[in-house]
């Protein structure tokens, strides 16, 4: 399967044990109601940096998906309520790819990335200049929303500008509604938004693919936002997008303050 489509959720690559952290999550993916893989996301902050880890894993689902298990992390500052991350790394083990992608980063630009294996058909792909790599985000940092307003409009309404390594994209949020939402343990229940979502490929990819240009014109992709106790910032709770094969959804069922 396309690994774009797990990118846009970020926290889909996020299953292992509960640690210490400000904010621990435990995910499940579901690919046509049928669950296909979990993993866990915790988030620490203090006055002036952050820290997210996740790690997790998926099972083979036909041709769609493969087996496979993957860990990420970024460590990052914090200023004036944004987060800025500063080293990023990922590592993917699968039937279909093994590699691994780490970057440096400093006030939103990106100074040092490493791609093992390098990318391939690079002839087919559309250039990444140093000027996409300013102002941009890694994808799980995207995942931590800061929202000094709350549960408003205004905290759907913003572009993300991404780059995980490999690819720069946007992903373009719009506000659809609020509603109630809960974890199964029962440890979140509240109101959440409900954030429309909408992928635009800008460099790295592969034009021509018919995956991209799916994803491109796809419609249907929402995230439910959750609050992070009293701090100002929002989570996924649930990401949910309709691909060719049938609805793809990741759903928190955990959620764990420890303080």
């Amino acid at each position: 399967m396309r690994p774009i489509y797990l990118s846009l959720f970020a926290l889909t690559l996020t299953a292992g044990q509960a640690t210490a952290a400000d904010l621990y999550m435990k995910y499940k993916l579901f690919a046509v109601g049928l669950p296909i893989g979990s993993g866990v996301l915790s988030v620490d902050f203090n006055d002036t940096s952050y820290s997210i880890d996740a790690s997790g894993g998926t099972a083979a689902f036909g041709k769609l998906v493969s087996d496979g298990k993957g860990s990420v992390n970024v460590r990052g500052g914090i200023s004036k309520g944004e987060l800025e991350p500063e080293s990023f790394a990922l590592n993917v083990i699968s039937e279909d790819e093994n590699g691994s992608i780490s970057m440096q980063m400093r006030k939103g630009a990106v100074s040092k990335v490493a791609v093992n294996p390098p990318q391939d058909k690079m002839n087919q792909r559309i250039k990444v200049t140093a000027a996409h790599l300013k102002n941009v985000l890694d994808p799980l940092t995207a995942a931590v929303f800061p929202a000094p307003n709350g549960l408003s409009k205004e905290s759907c309404n913003r572009s993300l500008e991404l780059f995980d390594g490999k690819e720069r994209y946007n992903v373009h949020l719009s506000y659809k509604t609020k509603r109630q939402a809960r974890t199964s343990d029962g440890r979140f229940k509240g109101d959440v938004l409900v954030c429309r979502a909408r992928y635009e490929p800008v460099a790295g990819h592969r034009p021509k693919r018919k995956t991209i240009q799916q994803l491109a014109k796809n419609k249907s992709m929402e995230v439910w936002l959750a609050p992070v106790g009293n701090k100002p910032f929002l989570v996924p709770l649930r990401a949910s997008i309709t691909a060719p094969f049938g609805p793809l959804v990741v759903q928190a069922e955990k959620y764990k303050l420890s303080k």
